[in-house]
């Protein structure tokens, strides 16, 4: 199956070659990271990559959300389970290649309200995607992050887990790629 947006993965894939014969996909500090053979050619390379990209699209497709089509539903899942006292707006969603600093935003304009996702949360859970959701359809109502928008967040019992989430995922793309530079090891050191 093929995928339904042109590049499934917001991130590039670092690749890395080595004396090895088969080919391994690793997320590391979250980068994707590809240890090919030192011998393979650079179509050869490609071409693996292909199917590796193609087998973690399947898998991602099972554990995730990946469309906006599917993300849309999620937020209608959420907004009927975790907000349904709440009269929330007319809203759309989708997600964001551009948001690379936030996981998501929301904008009200009138009485409809548009939140966008950062696609750097497709491939991550369906929970934590939901939290992100619920967060930003809390704010079509609620301005700030004050009592009253704490106390609508914390009435999902996944809130806590998917902030913890969140605010790990951060540290690991931030402290990552400073931890590699302080201790630089080949394959040969593992």
């Amino acid at each position: 199956m093929k995928p339904a947006i042109a590049d499934p993965f917001p991130r590039r894939i670092e690749v890395r070659r080595s004396r090895r014969r088969s080919v391994e996909l690793t997320l590391e500090a979250g980068r994707l990271v590809a240890r090919v053979p030192l011998r393979a050619s650079d179509r050869q390379v490609e071409s693996m990559l292909a199917r590796l990209r193609e087998k973690l699209w399947l898998r991602i497709q099972s554990e995730s959300v990946y469309t906006d089509e599917a993300l849309t539903e999620l937020a209608q899942t959420v907004a009927s389970s975790e907000l349904r006292d709440m009269d929330l707006p007319p809203f759309s969603v989708r997600f964001s290649r551009r948001q690379n600093k936030r996981w998501g935003s929301c904008t009200v304009d009138g009485n409809s309200g548009t939140i966008r996702i950062s696609a750097h949360l497709i491939g991550h859970p369906r929970w934590v995607i939901a939290q992100v959701l619920l967060h930003e359809m809390v704010h079509l109502r609620v301005g700030g992050h004050g009592a009253q928008f704490q106390a609508l967040m914390r009435r999902s019992p996944d809130h806590e887990r998917g902030q913890g989430y969140l605010e790990a995922l951060e540290t690991v793309e931030r402290v990552g790629p400073q931890v590699a530079a302080l201790f630089p090891f080949g394959e040969d050191d593992v």
